[in-house]
């Protein structure tokens, strides 16, 4: 017999623990105070990772610690590729390859609590300029232009969407011109000219009405755009001259003119070099090949053109390149329905669509400078493919990788979760630029040299450059947590977000233990807590990318899932099943069980709800939990007491606008997660839904498109993401 419970979660629930998020590993100790030690957090939206520390304990046990490894969270090249930066929650850092040095630039203090994933950045091909989101509010800021030498930098416009993955910005590939989106249109600027504050005035440099998605670089010689139906070419020479008398001679010459309306908030193109050849990707499902004649008005030869349609997977995302013969290839980011690893399959394009390469478990490509080959890497190995003949020219194994960036068409940078390795793809040859984490750290006693233990390798540290060389050790020596004036240990932390404190003992005439981390022993207040629900409906748009947010970010959510879902999209039901996600009822139907046009009864609600479980059962071959709220979140306390007598817990939110009421509300995605996060923190916990596709009315901008902002905000106020099952216990 089912246990009868009834639950409403609103703000006011029981204390439970919080999982530990930081802990401290080995330490050793030399004769000379200095003291070597690891830090690992596992924290939701980032890679969990082993830091190690350096310090020298002074005198009274004080001591100021400083990272000696670095985690490519983020990496990018700048001064002509003669620099690789690194940046990660601690900090940024940068290799100099002519120095042959490694060096901190800039470091956090302490240890980050509130890990924060690294902003995006967008390196112009030369690496002497980029751009940059001043973060705001939760989902808007500054698009801010910055000399990467200098650190000189400038505002271009302001009220730009937050993203973690992509700004609104395209480089000319000789890094002269920058074209960016700014409230409702796109403009050029000349970034010397922007930063020495002499560029001319933004109404004079507009491109067109649009988006970013409205235009693309054909070569650094002319880039296109398009306006509703029609493609037109600009010569990058003639920007400032079309800039001035645009209103009498136009903007650009029509390149042709397109089957179909062209919307820049959901469509987006790519133009081969010679302007002449499109690829339009239609809300993101449909791929038309097409060719114009010439710099005409004529409808352009439509070479090819369908609707991605594979059943065994649903599509998060595509990539559009062109080889030397001025064909388009393109590259599809799948998300299989049996829930397995997301896959890249790679298709030629002409009068129809070959596939030449199928990747399980890939990440997004990445082309060389010269656009010759493609790089992607998957699991634990990167590949290297020539994109003319589509044959491997390399490949790259030994640990997994998160992060790859090319220096030029036969060195790239492998940024992987024990190294950070300069591979020569020509000569086949590895050199280790430094540690991205270690397992251990350990003193060398004959030579005083530090020794780190990456977990299958050990290498030596190089004070002088902040290298990491190949260490001849091949054993880790004994860890040593004593000398004449000291001893290091680990004890109970009192701040819940450790899992343990590291400690020094002075052993001198006045004996006194100190916290390496004054945080770890500091009470912390009952954490703030929130559960995620997906609500859907009767629509699937939007879960391949609400997977993919909830998969990259490592965080819990649990799925509410109507019967008309279950009916119409059972791939996708499976799907979010097999990811491994709670997943709850919201009835059989969508109608609204408060209406006054029905009358509802006990029988009623039990038939609907059993109903709903058999068909989620016969779809999956699993149970929905006994976690229940109606459809809208629309129900009374006789409705509510319906569901307990069957068995469910009925899960409400009384205080916060559902995602699904914000669409008669018009609220935008940013204030809707400002509210959210107002009414965790007023009320201590509580439930954040979030609708997938769409209900009765079509949202203009859905909450789900803003998931890695809204996740991002929570961990941002120190609020713990956690499922409906903790969040009730």
């Amino acid at each position: 017999m089912k246990r009868i419970f009834f639950l409403t979660l609103c703000g006011v629930l029981c204390s439970f623990c919080v999982t530990a998020k930081i802990s401290f590993g080995i330490s050793d100790l030399n004769d000379s105070d200095g003291l070597l030690f690891t830090v690992r957090q596992d924290m939701s939206g980032t890679n969990p990772y082993r830091s190690l520390f350096l310090a020298e304990i002074e005198d009274a046990g004080s001591i100021s610690p400083e990272i000696i490894t670095c985690y490519p969270e983020q990496m990018e090249l700048l001064d002509g590729g003669k620099t690789l930066r690194l940046r990660n929650r601690y900090g940024t850092a940068v290799y100099d390859s002519e120095k042959d040095r490694f060096s901190y630039t800039s470091r956090t203090e302490g240890i980050p609590l509130n890990s924060m994933p690294v902003p995006y950045h967008s390196v112009s091909p030369d690496g002497k300029w980029l751009c940059r989101i001043e973060k705001k509010d939760f989902s808007s800021g500054s698009l801010v232009l910055e000399n990467a030498g200098s650190g000189a930098s400038r505002i271009l416009c302001t009220d730009v969407k937050l993203s973690y993955d992509s700004l609104p910005v395209k480089w000319c590939p000789d890094s002269s011109v920058l074209l960016y989106e700014s409230d409702g249109s796109v403009y050029f600027c000349s970034p010397e000219a922007v930063i020495r504050g002499v560029e001319v005035d933004a109404k004079y440099r507009k491109i067109c009405r649009g988006t970013i998605n409205s235009v693309n670089w054909a070569s650094s010689k002319s880039l296109v755009y398009i306006d509703d139906y029609l493609a037109y070419r600009l010569n990058t020479k003639e920007l400032y001259t079309t800039g001035l008398y645009a209103g009498i001679i136009g903007r650009g010459r029509v390149t042709g003119r397109l089957p179909g309306r062209f919307n820049p908030d959901s469509d987006r193109f790519s133009v081969s070099p010679d302007a002449l050849s499109f690829v339009i990707i239609q809300n993101g499902r449909i791929f038309t090949y097409l060719r114009a004649a010439g710099e005409s008005s004529a409808y352009m030869d439509i070479l090819y053109s369908r609707p991605y349609a594979d059943n065994s997977s649903s599509l998060v995302n595509s990539y559009v390149f062109w080889d030397r013969s001025g064909s388009p290839v393109l590259w599809l980011e799948e998300f299989p329905y049996d829930g397995s690893g997301k896959k890249g399959s790679v298709y030629r394009i002409s009068d129809g669509m070959q596939q030449v390469l199928a990747i399980e478990d890939s990440g997004q490509p990445f082309v060389s400078p010269g656009g010759d080959f493609a790089a992607f890497f998957a699991g634990s190995v990167i590949y290297v493919y020539n994109m003319n003949t589509w044959k491997r020219t390399g490949e790259l194994s030994g640990e997994k990788i998160v992060s790859a960036v090319w220096q030029s068409d036969s060195v790239i940078y492998v940024g992987g979760e024990k190294t950070v390795r300069k591979w020569n793809t020509a000569s086949d040859t590895v050199d280790v630029v430094t540690l991205s984490s270690a397992r251990a750290g350990y003193w060398n006693r004959e030579t005083g040299d530090i020794i780190a233990d990456s977990g299958n390798s050990f290498y030596t540290y190089e004070r002088s450059s902040g290298m990491w060389r190949n260490s001849p050790v091949k054993e880790a020596p004994a860890a040593v947590r004593q000398n004449g004036h000291y001893r290091v240990f680990n004890g109970t932390a009192r701040n819940s977000l450790y899992e343990n404190a590291l400690y020094i003992r002075s052993l001198s005439s006045a004996p006194k233990t100190t916290a390496v981390y004054s945080a770890s022993v500091t009470k912390r207040p009952e954490g703030r807590k929130a559960a995620l629900v997906i609500d859907a409906y009767d629509n699937a748009d939007g879960i391949p990318e609400i997977l993919s947010v909830l998969k990259k970010y490592n965080v819990r959510a649990t799925f509410f899932i109507n019967g008309e879902f279950i009916r119409r999209y059972p791939s996708e039901t499976r799907q979010i099943a097999a990811a491994g996600y709670e997943c709850a009822s919201m009835f059989f139907s969508t109608v609204n069980l408060t209406d006054k046009s029905f009358v509802i009864d006990e029988d009623f609600i039990r038939r609907g709800l059993a109903r709903n479980e058999d068909e989620f059962y016969s779809c999956t071959r699993s149970e929905l939990s006994l976690y229940w709220h109606a459809p809208y979140y629309s129900a009374d306390s006789s409705l509510i007491q319906y569901g307990t007598n069957a068995g469910y817990i009925y899960v409400d939110s009384p205080h916060i606008h559902s995602d699904t009421v914000n669409a008669a509300r018009n609220v935008p995605p940013g204030q809707l997660i400002e509210e959210y996060c107002d009414e965790i923190e007023r009320t201590g916990s509580g439930i954040i839904p979030v609708a997938a596709g769409y209900t009765d009315t079509r949202r203009a901008e859905p909450l789900y498109e803003y998931l890695d902002l809204l996740v991002c905000a929570l961990i941002d106020n120190d609020i713990e993401i956690v499922d409906i099952r903790s969040l009730s216990d």
